[in-house]
């Protein structure tokens, strides 16, 4: 059952990535989008990168990145520390697959209560690189042709005052 549940959610293929070179190239993107946008947020932590193939009928439905700040984590770098930015690095050719359109929801409630405030992501070029604040609601729909690859990085601090 628990399974079952967590299929509805989530149904994707994905590993754990570590490679330091990985976090050399899209930290500085993520440094300038957290200045361009205004957010400013400080963060001095970047959790394993999750690497995820999405085939045909797999998704992963609305959801927030934000945590509740790590407590007695087996890494000290996030004790006390909750996500702040997300980042997903798209690395599939639009053509190469259907569906898989990424979405965002900004209504501050979970958005099977409302359809406003949704803006649709379709069509993202290889090697795009989203970067949004970890408590807003977001989702991947379904694939329904072909395989869709991207890169998530999670980018941790001290909680909001």
């Amino acid at each position: 059952d628990q399974v079952k549940d967590m299929q509805r959610k989530r149904k994707s293929d994905l590993v754990w990535l570590n490679d330091t070179w990985i976090y050399k190239e899209i930290h500085p993107y993520v440094r300038e989008a957290n200045r361009k946008a205004g957010w400013n947020f400080e963060f001095d932590y970047a959790e394993s990168c999750q690497f995820t193939k999405y085939k045909k009928n797999q998704h992963y439905n609305w959801h927030q990145d934000s945590t509740s700040p790590y407590i007695n984590a087996r890494n000290e770098n996030f004790n006390g520390k909750i996500r702040k930015l997300s980042s997903g690095l798209i690395l599939s050719n639009p053509e190469d697959y259907k569906g898989g359109e990424f979405q965002f929801n900004y209504n501050s409630f979970p958005p099977n209560m409302s359809k406003k405030n949704i803006a649709t992501l379709t069509n993202l070029s290889k090697g795009s690189l989203l970067c949004f604040p970890s408590h807003i609601w977001h989702r991947v729909k379904p694939v329904t042709q072909g395989t869709r690859y991207s890169l998530t990085t999670w980018y941790l601090g001290k909680p909001f005052k």
